[in-house]
């Protein structure tokens, strides 16, 4: 009966051991490559989605600072007002999709 327990519990350990091996070899590198491929293509839309925005924005800035304002003076403080919201506006976008706050 002893032999018997002692045989089944060391055919336990060694399927546990050949499947842990195969988990760490195997299946771990497979599950990592998929994932950043994965994270890599979200970042890449997030990427253009922001850029997107942030370009009609700038447009839509950009005519409305034309049409409104009389002197260049008014024009340059409008443009870099508008830069600064820009560089806000995407440094939200990727605080959010990092998930910084």
């Amino acid at each position: 009966m002893t032999t018997i327990l002692l045989t089944a519990v060391i055919s336990s350990a060694i399927t546990l051991f050949v499947v842990a091996l195969w988990g760490h070899f195997y299946l771990q590198p497979r599950l990592k490559s998929g994932l950043k491929r994965e994270l890599d293509e979200e970042a890449r839309k997030a990427a253009d989605l922001i850029a997107a925005s942030v370009e009609e924005a700038v447009k839509r800035g950009i005519n409305e600072g034309v049409r409104n304002l009389p002197t260049r003076e008014m024009l340059e403080e409008t443009s870099r007002s508008l830069a600064r919201s820009s560089t806000e506006l995407v440094g939200e976008r990727i605080s959010k999709f990092f998930g910084k706050k």
